[in-house]
């Protein structure tokens, strides 16, 4: 049996400013601010799997030059 599964609410408290990064990113992306927050959760779960598999993530800049680790 494949049941639909239903979409849960939750609530969550933001410090100041968190809000206002939220919103902008969503305006700036064209997408919703629900949309920003799964996809910030998408994000987070990829660099836990990665750190977990003792990979390293690094930033390049346009030149291909590492700019910066993400994780050790």
């Amino acid at each position: 049996m494949n049941e639909k599964r239903k979409r849960k609410v939750y609530t969550i408290r933001l410090p100041p400013g968190q809000d206002d990064a939220i919103e902008e990113l969503a305006k700036e992306l064209g997408i919703t601010k629900s949309e920003v927050i799964r996809n910030a959760l998408k994000t987070y779960a990829i660099l836990k799997m990665a750190e977990n598999k003792g990979w390293e993530i690094f930033l390049k800049d346009e030149n291909g030059e590492i700019k910066q680790l993400i994780l050790p």
